[in-house]
């Protein structure tokens, strides 16, 4: 009887220790199991920000170059426009064309700028080998668009050496409601320079020029004329 007892009492304590064993196991394993996944979610977070910095180390070079770029072809555009007005083709009802190419159409004048930096009188020259004449101002609301010229240009304005007076290739005398000319250097020659202002200079000195032709619309291009007695320096 007494070993019947104890026999009883032995099994039910391997029960209790074969419980508490797998209970420790099963804690053992959810341990682990929780390291491991605490440890996959730092490797993950590790590499997930390595690949978020490298993105934004490589996004942000990417995005300034384009940036500079852009502003580069805004300045260009500008400078462009500026330096080399283009009017529109039809303004206020005037006729304008046809022009000769890389000519400029302004209420029924053609005008070129020139690129070339040549005398007064190899100037006059170039402009009357395509039918032109030098650049006359006769109105400052027909010609509006000169203003934004900002560079320095011969024109056909040029100072009588009889009588001291300044007068146009056509021999019209100059107007001081259209163009203000301002002494710089002795000279018998001017250059236009923006804002309806004209400078004194020599006539031998180099500068680039301004040539002008009216546009009739018949499609014939004509020269203003000039007299016989232009007085030429």
């Amino acid at each position: 009887m007494m070993g019947l007892v104890r026999d009883r009492q032995c099994h039910f304590n391997f029960e209790i220790n074969e419980q508490e064993d797998s209970k420790s196991i099963e804690a053992s394993h959810y341990s682990f199991t929780k390291r491991q996944k605490g440890s996959f979610t730092r490797m993950r977070r590790k590499y997930t920000a390595s690949d978020s910095s490298l993105f934004y180390r490589k996004f942000i070079p990417v995005a300034m170059g384009i940036r500079f770029f852009v502003m580069l072809a805004m300045l260009v555009t500008i400078f462009i426009y500026f330096s080399n007005p283009k009017a529109p083709s039809n303004t206020n009802g005037f006729y304008c064309g046809p022009c000769p190419k890389n000519w400029v159409c302004y209420k029924n004048i053609c005008y070129h700028f020139s690129n070339e930096s040549k005398s007064w009188n190899q100037s006059r020259a170039s402009c009357l080998s395509h039918n032109s004449s030098l650049l006359k101002i006769y109105s400052k609301e027909d010609q509006d668009f000169l203003s934004l010229v900002r560079t320095y240009h011969w024109m056909g304005l040029i100072q009588s050496t009889s009588t001291g007076s300044w007068m146009w290739e056509d021999g019209a005398p100059l107007s001081s409601e259209v163009l203000s000319l301002i002494p710089v250097q002795k000279g018998n020659c001017a250059v236009y320079g923006s804002s309806f202002k004209g400078y004194t200079e020599k006539c031998s000195s180099t500068n680039a020029y301004i040539c002008m032709q009216k546009s009739y619309r018949t499609g014939k291009l004509e020269a203003p004329s000039v007299p016989s007695n232009t007085i030429h320096p």
